[in-house]
């Protein structure tokens, strides 16, 4: 399209301007830059002849190559010496022989056939378009959908000239196409971003029929007469092929797009399925026909061999995929609803969790704190926060920084989460009455010293715990409470003697996790009203901070949010908390004297993120109170 262009203005025929202006309105299409010269007053009939003739005039591929400087005539005689004249496919052999690259192939074929070039390296596809149609078909012919027009199509592709190509498509698109050309390679790209990113059902689910039923481990239960050990492909359960299907995409794009957790709920007259990612609900299946409904239910619970004939009551199980070349875990939970039984799955990926203690979120001080503490011979370490707060990923972290070959390390975990090796791990087990303090005290006696309990949810759990402490154990555990104080105060309600307490605890850490700004699109955030500002006690302190946010794109399924962080409070057991723990002050004294010595309160922690322009002052304020006058 250029070199027409530059011939319009070489010429003399229209300026430089006019030129850039018929060809915008024409959108690269030379017939319609004809149509609009001849409609103007100011170019001659001889000037039109000469445009319109011009268009006859196109060089071959080996030219243009040499004219751009891709080649030399040399390089052409000795491709004429090798195949005996120049192949109809000399671009693509010269791609392959790294020659030339990609781009510069796709320019050229630009040049020869004067239409547009679209370079995709920071292309913005146009959603709505491109979700109207088959990604399959996008696949098969290359093409990324550009515009639409009243009669036509634009579509920048990475072969424009088979004509027989562009006739097939014609007919299935049912209207004329003005092609437009980029790489192969950058469309093959862009085409699988778009996949990925897209939680419009049309493009997550386009690839069903692609890929392989994935294989299922099948695990020993002693509780009924499940099958042996071994591995089977998904298939192998006897399900209906398209539902197997339908449930294997549905997974498999769950664990790629990160998603902790998928839902499956069923409505008087639809099935819904839901993927939770960065802790938000994002719909992505709702038109699942009625008659695959059950059938969808019954395979989940195949997979985890539960009960299909149960409907009453809710069951629990699990079941392990190999996704990717790696196997993940999927904790699975029915409960009967209304309209049926409703599914929730749990996504234990353990190469998604990382388990780095450098990336959980903890910064300057407070991690050198951790990591202090954690290395001790002995004592117990206790991670305070609500239910999906990141503690358990916090505790295998640790156990992945302590943990050496010299040391025996036992777990006790309801469930276990995350299998490690070299670690001895226990699943707790109520209905056979291995639960938390029976099995902790059996622990003791398997000589450990490293011992993890999954959670404290009880006295005598705490009792033993702090007593594997104080005999020389090290001991990590978690507790659902608010902050440190909080988790404080609950062992305390739970009658632990204080002098125990402080024997034993060398540190207590509150956590929360908070959502992060899309790297992809985060800019200015000038959305913070008036109100939230007067709403906000501790706003006058931070007024001055440069707030970020993410716009939203389709990286971060235009939320503005991409992957999560931890923020927390370190409290470590200093002679003066301990004194005050024995004499059993108020909250409140111990909070002030622990942010005197140093402690970052959760808000404060949340505030610095903002600051570092990591999250925004919305999410701060979702995750974390307000600590007043502390």
């Amino acid at each position: 399209m250029e070199s027409f262009k530059d011939y319009l203005v070489k010429q003399k025929i229209v300026d430089q301007a006019t030129a850039e202006k018929l060809i915008a309105e024409s959108s690269g299409n030379i017939d319609k830059v004809i149509q609009k010269l001849g409609q103007t007053a100011e170019v001659s009939d001889e000037s039109l002849i000469k445009a319109y003739v011009s268009t006859f005039k196109k060089k071959t591929l080996c030219e243009i190559f040499v004219e751009e400087g891709y080649i030399s005539l040399e390089f052409i005689q000795t491709i004429i010496n090798e195949f005996g004249a120049i192949p109809g496919n000399i671009g693509q052999i010269l791609v392959e022989r790294k020659v030339i690259t990609e781009e510069e192939f796709a320019r050229s074929i630009a040049h020869e056939l004067s239409i547009e070039y679209v370079d995709l390296a920071h292309y913005e596809v146009n959603d709505e378009l491109f979700n109207s149609i088959d990604v399959a078909l996008m696949r098969r012919y290359c093409f990324i959908p550009h515009s639409k027009e009243a009669k036509d199509i634009y579509l920048i592709m990475a072969d424009p000239g088979n004509v027989d190509a562009i006739e097939e498509l014609e007919i299935q698109l049912g209207m004329p196409i003005v092609p437009m050309v980029a790489s192969r390679v950058s469309i093959q790209k862009l085409l699988s971003l778009m996949v990925e990113t897209s939680l419009d059902s049309k493009v997550v689910f386009s690839d069903l029929e692609n890929f392989p039923p994935l294989e299922v481990v099948v695990e020993d239960d002693e509780e009924d007469d499940s099958p042996a050990p071994g591995i089977a492909t998904s298939s192998g359960f006897g399900s209906d092929t398209t539902v197997v299907r339908m449930v294997d995409a549905i997974l498999l794009k769950g664990v790629r797009k990160r998603a902790s957790d998928i839902h499956f709920e069923v409505y008087e007259s639809q099935l819904k399925v839901k993927y939770r990612i960065d802790g938000v609900l994002f719909e992505v299946l709702s038109d699942v026909e009625p008659r695959f409904r059950g059938p969808v239910i019954s395979r989940l619970k195949i997979m985890a061999q539960l009960d299909i004939a149960e409907k009453r009551i809710p069951q629990d199980g699990r079941f392990k995929l190999k996704i990717d070349d790696r196997f993940v875990d999927f904790r699975v939970s029915v409960l009967p609803s209304i309209f049926g039984e409703t599914v929730v799955l749990r996504i234990l990926d353990k190469s998604a969790l990382g388990l780095d203690i450098q990336k959980l979120g903890l910064m300057g001080e407070d991690l050198l704190m951790f990591k202090r503490n954690v290395k001790k011979p002995y004592g117990m370490v206790l991670v305070a926060g609500p239910t999906g707060s990141g503690k358990t990923t916090t505790l295998y972290s640790a156990i992945k920084f302590v943990h050496t070959p010299k040391d025996k390390f036992i777990t006790i975990e309801d469930p276990v989460e995350y299998q490690l090796p070299d670690i001895v791990q226990i699943a707790v087990n109520e209905k056979k009455g291995l639960t938390f303090s029976s099995g902790l005290r059996s622990i003791v006696r398997q000589d450990p010293d490293k011992v993890m309990v999954g959670e404290i949810r009880d006295a005598e759990t705490a009792k033993i715990a702090i007593n594997a402490a104080l005999t020389g154990h090290l001991v990590f555990s978690s507790i659902h409470a608010n902050n440190v104080i909080d988790a404080i105060s609950r062992l305390e309600n739970m009658e632990i003697d204080p002098y125990e307490f402080v024997s034993s605890f060398n540190l207590i850490m509150s956590q929360r996790l908070i959502r992060l700004n899309c790297k992809n699109c985060i800019t200015d955030d000038n959305s913070i009203t008036d109100e939230m500002k007067r709403l906000t006690i501790d706003f006058e302190q931070y007024a001055d901070v440069k707030f970020k946010r993410g716009r939203g794109c389709r990286y971060c399924h235009d939320t503005g949010y991409q992957g999560r962080s931890g923020i927390f409070e370190v409290l470590e057991m200093t002679p003066k908390i301990k004194q005050m723990i024995l004499t059993r002050q108020s909250p409140l004294e111990i909070r002030k004297t622990a942010m005197e010595q140093g402690m970052v309160p959760l808000r404060k922690a949340g505030w610095k993120k903002v600051e570092q322009g990591l999250t925004t002052f919305e999410e701060m304020n979702r995750v974390t109170f307000e600590e007043g006058v502390l």
